[in-house]
């Protein structure tokens, strides 16, 4: 019972996303692209907060914003170069070291820094801003809804031709 809802659950995420293969001298990497929906764990806000990372809502993301605070994209970059919210710096995954690298930080440790990537459920900005807290900087933030908030609710996006 068990094995057969496991081939049916596999063969439905196959039917569902892209399928890339590459051959390395006989050995045969595959690749599988299913659509961004949410993490498998999901971070924990209590846990965020006891580690030093502010959680903040749209109104408080706004608000640093219009305050200068820096703002960190961690989504994938192929979402980021569609458009992101103007002026943020991109975070890159480093596969080889299993660890977010922010490279556009800046010298003032004590300078706002809000990290967002597609929402709530999504681990990718918690885990580069809980990356960028171990480094010191006092101020960091997680945008707890992430950019599909702030694109609803009708502020600043830049796309990589051209500011909305």
């Amino acid at each position: 019972m068990v094995r057969q809802l496991s081939i049916l659950i596999l063969s439905g995420l196959l039917s569902s996303a892209a399928l890339y293969g590459v051959d390395y001298d006989g050995e045969k990497s595959v690749v599988i692209e299913t659509a961004y929906d949410v993490c498998v764990i999901p971070p924990q806000i209590d846990e965020a907060i006891a580690k030093g990372v502010n959680v903040v809502d749209i109104a408080k993301a706004k608000a640093l914003y219009d305050q200068n605070a820096l703002f960190f994209d961690a989504r994938e970059k192929r979402h980021y170069a569609k458009e992101h919210v103007k002026g943020a710096f991109p975070v890159y995954f480093d596969v080889s070291k299993a660890e977010y690298i922010v490279i556009q930080l800046p010298p003032d440790k004590k300078q706002p820094l809000v990290f967002y990537c597609y929402g709530e459920s999504c681990a990718n900005s918690y885990e580069a801003a809980l990356a960028v807290r171990k480094l010191g900087y006092q101020n960091v933030y997680w945008f707890l809804n992430g950019f599909g908030e702030w694109k609803a609710s009708g502020y600043p996006l830049q796309t990589m031709s051209k500011t909305k």
